[in-house]
């Protein structure tokens, strides 16, 4: 692990210690863990967080693949350059729903849109 990779997982880590400190804290404000509560409840509400950590995730990296994509993509019938944009729709994640962006181009010569392929082989 190099310098920049280790500096980012302590990041991570501290930025994790802080999200279940504020958590723990909200919890009690707003009265969600109250008293000395069963396990479960306590388990329930940290799985949730998890949860929305999941989705937030998922966002920014499919965000990032759809940004990353050719401004250009051939037609799949005609093999005309087009021009791609983004697209913003919502997901079914097994964590919830979640926005994403997505790649779509438009050939006006068929008059159909498409998807392009990703630049990246694991999407």
């Amino acid at each position: 692990m190099d310098d920049r990779e280790a500096a980012v997982a302590r990041k991570l880590q501290d930025l994790l210690k802080q999200a279940a400190n504020a958590a723990v804290e909200l919890s009690r404000l707003d009265g969600t863990i109250e008293g000395v509560p069963h396990f479960s409840a306590i388990e329930l509400h940290a799985h949730e967080l998890g949860r929305q950590l999941s989705r937030e995730i998922q966002q920014r990296q499919m965000n990032e693949v759809a940004a990353d994509q050719l401004r250009q993509h051939p037609c799949p019938t005609c093999k005309r350059h087009c021009d791609v944009s983004l697209s913003s729709r919502p997901v079914d994640s097994i964590d919830g729903q979640l926005e994403l962006q997505e790649v779509v181009a438009y050939c006006p010569k068929c008059r159909r849109s498409f998807f392009p392929e990703s630049r990246h082989a694991w999407v």
